[in-house]
């Protein structure tokens, strides 16, 4: 199963890095997607802000518009339920990586690897500084709620 998501989430990060890099007519290698976390103004449950995993387009390293998990996907209708699964594990990740370097302010940059183009790179950012280059096999811990 982790295979199987990896692949996938590999597949959706590498196919919108192409279409945007079409779509605003850049290189592909100067396009990456930001993945954070931001307070969405509602209170869970246990009386805190609920934190929703946000999507930034960058050219050339910097953020030029913020999209949905839709807009990744590329598509209107999500039948393969990709838009409910993936962010709640983006957001266990950042916030296991958020709890690793005792900071709120983390970012995951998703790039196109320079040497294949079909593989992508996951950089952890922290403060705006790159931290490490990670493996998403190595932080994915698989949380299904239903």
């Amino acid at each position: 199963m982790q295979e199987f998501i990896t692949n996938e989430t590999k597949k959706i990060f590498n196919k919108a890095i192409k279409r945007y890099a079409k779509k605003d007519g850049i290189e592909e290698e100067n396009v990456s997607i930001l993945l954070h976390l931001f307070d969405e103004g509602e209170v869970d449950e246990n009386g805190e802000v609920e934190r929703k995993v946000g999507y930034k387009i960058c050219h050339n390293y910097a953020p030029v518009k913020s999209v949905s998990i839709m807009d990744i996907l590329g598509v209107k209708i999500d039948l393969k339920m990709y838009s409910v699964f993936v962010p709640p594990q983006i957001k266990n990740i950042l916030e296991n990586f958020e709890t690793e370097t005792d900071s709120k302010d983390v970012e995951i940059g998703v790039y196109l690897d320079r040497n294949d183009s079909d593989e992508v790179n996951y950089f952890l950012f922290k403060a705006g500084q790159l931290v490490k280059k990670f493996e998403l096999e190595q932080v994915l811990n698989l949380q299904i709620d239903v």
